[in-house]
């Protein structure tokens, strides 16, 4: 799977021991291979989230030669394939994933077959994000590593060669690694907002992309960057935008550092200004998720004064059935510090605690506040996990019950999914403090989407897909990560799968003694591959004692 092998390189024992634990997890949720002698393959395939193996020859790589995986130890993973971020496209039914083999790729999500893949990086694309023009276009923006943005022309006709050239390359649209690429609306005009590891946030104009013509190849005039912002002091992970109820939309951005900062632009100066800080992250942040969450209201439904100058919570309102009800902004993040948190983005509705906070410096930094507003220094609602968390995905900002999936309302409203470094799936439900775990990939996940599955495209697609037959709308959970693989798991299915079976032992864990088993690390010793050796057999006391005995006489 590695484009670059570990296998002569000198590893710990815990190292082979975590490569052959990945490589025993592929083979185990890959979805090829029957649970048990009573089970089918269908019933594995669902188990571990209908996975869509991004490496074209992952049986006979991984499947067949397990021991090659192994052998890589800690650096055991997707290789080229392995996924750094991940959309869903809900209208077309399409998996975005940007990989680190420099490609952004589009899949069907019923069939789980590749569509396009759009080329042309030469480094490892971290994120990616879309425009549509005047004409009705739909545009692909990339951001890579090698410092360049590349725009695309969205093609649905598979195997469209056209995929294989960008439209336009900025190059050197950084001065280091581009790590987040985000596109909004302030003032009537479209920019594109892209961040990195030179710790500023660079801001394009988009005009000459909405002006393309459907049959034109390229793109006339050049994208101007407007401005630099150098608010933060660490490299910037991710960007997310929001549009208040005052029509002004404000850009979110965090760093490794742990800050986030709300900023606007400034229409005179075209300046982003800060506006207050998110505070509560000991280290880096790298996922934002930002949207409106309906909650109950009991009394008389208040006046239209009520919230006027609040561009975060809503006037009450109320439902064909009665009910009353509010729209709170709220913001949610997902942090290396082992947590991910819920801000109410209101100033009216900040804990006790926060209202008395000090504004001299950041928690983390300890450098001056920024901003002329209070800062968010307490969230609602943090959750603790065992490891790093990737990425975040509260239910409750895509849920309503007046859509279209009205019924998975009442169920999910509270919960949260999130994802990270210790390979689960995990659903949270705030109201009771009830976490299921769920099993799937063998490696860090990085990426969560929800898609709305309609049971039209399902019927269109029925002699491809490998899902269940949907006969009315559904929302299923898309994950991706390191491991190269994608997972489909629908969203009433997760409460039932069975617990984890494979997990891996924390390192603090490993520190304090705790022992590794069949449902963990296995105690064993991988050899480098070409010396023939058993995986599993370790040293006889004889040879280490000859091993001892040869480094005693070389001293």
């Amino acid at each position: 799977m590695q484009t670059t092998s570990n296998a002569t390189l000198f590893q710990t024992s815990y190292s082979e021991a975590l490569g052959a634990y990945r490589s025993r997890k592929a083979i185990h949720t890959s979805g090829l291979v029957s649970l048990s002698s009573s089970s089918s393959l269908d019933e594995a395939k669902a188990r571990y989230g209908y996975p869509i193996h991004l490496h074209p020859r992952f049986e006979e790589a991984v499947i067949k030669n397990a021991e090659d995986l192994a052998v890589e130890g800690s650096g055991a993973d997707g290789g080229r394939y392995r996924v750094l971020s991940l959309e869903v496209d809900n209208q077309g039914g399409s998996i975005w994933t940007s990989e680190s083999g420099g490609i952004v790729r589009q899949v069907d999500g019923e069939s789980g077959k590749t569509v396009n893949t759009y080329r042309g990086a030469k480094a490892p694309i971290p994120t990616f994000d879309f425009l549509t023009t005047t004409a009705g276009e739909k545009l692909l923006v990339t951001g890579s590593w090698d410092k360049a943005l590349r725009i695309y022309r969205v093609s649905n006709s598979p195997n469209d060669k056209s995929t294989a050239t960008p439209l336009l390359e900025v190059p050197d649209a950084m001065a280091d690694f581009i790590k987040s690429v985000h596109i909004f609306q302030s003032a009537n005009t479209t920019y594109i907002a892209a961040a990195g590891s030179d710790k500023s946030i660079m801001l394009f104009d988009a005009t000459p992309l909405l002006a393309l013509a459907a049959s034109a190849t390229t793109v006339e005039g050049k994208l101007k960057c407007i401005h630099q912002n150098k608010s933060h002091t660490r490299p910037v992970n991710v960007l997310a935008s929001f549009v208040g109820l005052d029509g002004i939309t404000r850009l979110y951005s965090a760093d490794s550092m742990g800050r986030v900062l709300e900023s606007t632009l400034n229409p005179t100066t075209l300046r982003l200004e800060v506006q207050r800080e998110i505070q509560g992250f000991s280290t880096a942040v790298y996922d934002l998720k930002i949207g409106w969450r309906r909650v109950e209201v009991e009394g008389e439904p208040s006046s239209p004064t009520t919230r006027r100058n609040d561009a975060f919570v809503s006037e009450v309102k109320e439902d064909e059935e009665g009910g009353r009800y509010q729209l709170v902004a709220e913001v949610w993040a997902a942090s290396g510090d082992k947590s991910a948190a819920g801000y109410r983005l209101s100033p009216t509705l900040q804990p006790s605690s926060n209202k008395g906070s000090s504004r001299t410096t950041t928690s983390t930094t300890n450098t001056p506040l920024l901003g002329n507003q209070e800062p968010l220094s307490v969230p609602y609602v943090k959750i603790p996990h065992r490891d790093f968390v990737k990425s975040v995905l509260p239910l409750a900002l895509h849920l309503s019950p007046s859509s279209s999936t009205s019924h998975y309302f009442d169920t999910f409203s509270e919960a949260v999914l999130t994802a990270g470094s210790d390979e689960h799936l995990r659903l949270h439900t705030l109201s009771d403090e009830e976490i299921i775990e769920v099993e799937g990939h063998w490696h860090e996940v990085t990426s969560l989407a929800l898609w709305s599955r309609s049971p039209a495209a399902s019927a269109s697609s029925c002699t491809s897909t490998v899902l269940p037959l949907a006969k009315s709308e559904e929302l299923w959970v898309v994950s991706a990560g390191l491991d190269g693989s994608i997972r489909r798991w629908n969203l009433n299915s997760i409460a039932t799968l069975p617990k984890p079976e494979l997990k891996p032992v924390m390192e603090e864990e490993r520190k304090l003694g705790a022992d590794w088993d069949q449902n963990s690390l296995p105690p064993m010793t991988v050899k480098k591959q070409g010396e023939n050796a058993v995986v599993g057999v370790q040293m006889t006391a004889e040879e280490e004692a000859e091993l001892a005995e040869l480094m005693s006489d070389q001293d």
